[in-house]
């Protein structure tokens, strides 16, 4: 005979929002009486949900897949209306607000990118396309690591690793998506590209080719479409200086327009950054357009170079308390694309 199941409360209460992760749920800053402990509580709409039983199902895989780099669920409850969900409370917040702090060095691209992608790996592994993969969605440990979060879109593989999603939104969404509603782990591939991108240019220059397609404060998005379907969103063309050719070949491969000529797993990406090293990882930008300023410090050894809008260069070197020492080569009128890249290689 089948023991009922025992229904108990679970009190907590809700703070402020700290996210809005799409158009399913929210994200609120939360404190469990019982256990006194900060919380995130994610609370998800029943009434938007394809199949709520299904939706525990693949959450209780996630409780079960215990990873470093995938925010974990202490718990599930809901009530009449809503599904909540709590996870820890993390102050360092996401990737995206990481970001808006100012550019990233490729070290750190690269580290954040293989820490995610370890967690996207493990979560292909149980059969899982996470399908919104975004800087949003990569919240950032106590130690700094980069978990990937928001398993909403979630959705169980079925025979021919396929499944299906209709709730697909906005600026991350894969030229497949705009002609098919079954998709396999290469969607997370190429979201997971656009992320890597997005951590490379910086989300000002993304954000700048994307208003590109709203007019009157509309996205137009048959324009966005034909961008996406025909690989001129992103762009491609030019990145920062200081981006390595190697991992623009990576970012490139991963948004390529035939889901099958993008990488086949998460673990691909992380194996292509192995050959990135040299003069380039610790290079740090600030300014996009405009003025543009790298800098640069090894032990008691600080570079400088700036590029000004009219073209002309000022390079600098400085080591410890010294007067800073300038580079007369790369102290230019007109200082070229090339130029730049030599004095950020070899520098």
């Amino acid at each position: 005979m089948l023991k009922p199941l025992s229904t108990a409360e679970v009190n907590f209460h809700l703070g402020e929002e700290i996210g809005a992760e799409g158009k399913n749920s929210q994200v609120y800053r939360a404190r469990d009486v019982q256990l006194d402990a900060e919380l995130a509580i994610k609370k998800v709409e029943k009434a938007r949900l394809d199949d709520v039983d299904e939706f525990f199902q693949e959450a209780s895989l996630l409780y079960l897949s215990s990873h470093t780099n995938v925010v974990p669920i202490h718990y599930a409850c809901q009530d009449e209306d809503h599904i909540y969900l709590a996870m820890p409370f993390f102050e360092n917040g996401s990737l995206k607000g990481r970001m808006a702090a100012g550019h990233l060095t490729v070290r750190e691209v690269i580290t954040y990118s293989t820490q995610f992608l370890s967690g996207l790996h493990n979560i292909h592994s149980k059969g899982l396309i996470h399908f919104d993969i975004k800087p949003d969605n990569i919240l950032l440990s106590a130690r700094g690591e980069a978990m990937l979060s928001d398993f909403g879109l979630a959705k169980q593989t079925a025979f021919g690793g396929r499944a299906g999603q209709d709730r697909i939104y906005g600026k991350m969404t894969p030229p497949e998506a705009f002609n098919a509603y079954e998709f396999t782990r290469h969607f997370d591939i190429y979201q997971a590209g656009l992320t890597i991108y997005r951590l490379a240019v910086g989300d000002s220059a993304f954000y700048e080719q994307f208003e590109n397609f709203v007019e009157n404060g509309v996205l137009n998005r048959d324009r966005f479409r034909h961008a996406v379907v025909n690989g001129q969103f992103p762009s491609c063309a030019q990145f920062p200086e200081h981006i390595p050719n190697r991992l623009i070949t990576t970012i490139r491969t991963c948004l390529s327009r035939n889901p099958q000529e993008r990488f086949h797993s998460a673990s691909e990406i992380v194996n292509s950054f192995a050959d990135i090293e040299g003069g380039f990882l610790d290079w740090r930008l600030s300014g996009q357009a405009g003025d543009r300023e790298w800098t640069k410090k090894t032990g008691d050894r600080r570079l400088r170079l700036r590029v000004n809008a009219d073209g002309t260069s000022e390079a600098t070197r400085q080591i410890g308390d010294g007067q800073a020492k300038r580079v007369r080569e790369y102290c230019q009128q007109a200082l070229s694309r090339a130029d730049i890249k030599r004095f950020l290689r070899e520098y």
